[in-house]
């Protein structure tokens, strides 16, 4: 990296070492990771082998499972004490915005019902509506709504060759 000009005349022509990420630079993000991996594993989280994303705390009594993504998170428990102390640990490492109940993340709209949790990508859907409507084609139901664990009819698949 060239430092510019104007803020220090003496290094013109040098170039500099960063010793830390700056935000939207390609380093950022691992250097993000890092840096937040180490802090849940010092707090007892465990990161699954499946997805570097996913992280769960356990004891004897409750267990918390963490999902991140970039600078996001959905945090759960089995108890909401467990919820509680996690949070001022992580308050004590890191200047971070705490919402109780989680809206929308990556683009996914979340309501809470009694038992379950709606997700559903309305205003992405709308968003892409709005941009390209001469493309569209109405139907009423694009896919047919079936309880959970239900499986779909049998449907004709296509020769991919001429593709």
């Amino acid at each position: 990296m060239e430092p510019p000009v104007a803020f220090l005349p003496a290094l013109w022509g040098k170039v500099l070492r960063l010793k830390k990420a700056l935000y939207g630079m390609c380093q950022a993000g691992r250097c993000w990771w890092i840096f937040l991996y180490s802090i849940l594993e010092r707090l007892g989280f465990v990161a699954t082998e499946v997805d570097q994303s996913l992280y769960i705390f356990r004891n004897r009594v409750s267990i918390i499972v963490i999902w991140i993504h970039v600078d996001d998170s959905v945090i759960m428990s089995n108890t909401p004490s467990t919820i509680s102390n996690f949070r001022s640990a992580l308050c004590a490492e890191l200047n971070i915005k705490w919402l109780d109940k989680m809206t929308q993340i990556v683009g996914l709209e979340c309501v809470f019902g009694k038992g379950e949790v709606v997700m559903t990508q309305k205003h992405l859907m709308e968003g892409i509506l709005e941009a390209y409507p001469q493309q569209l084609i109405q139907c009423d139901a694009p896919l047919p709504v079936l309880p959970m664990g239900a499986t779909a009819p049998a449907v004709k698949t296509l020769d991919p060759t001429p593709f």
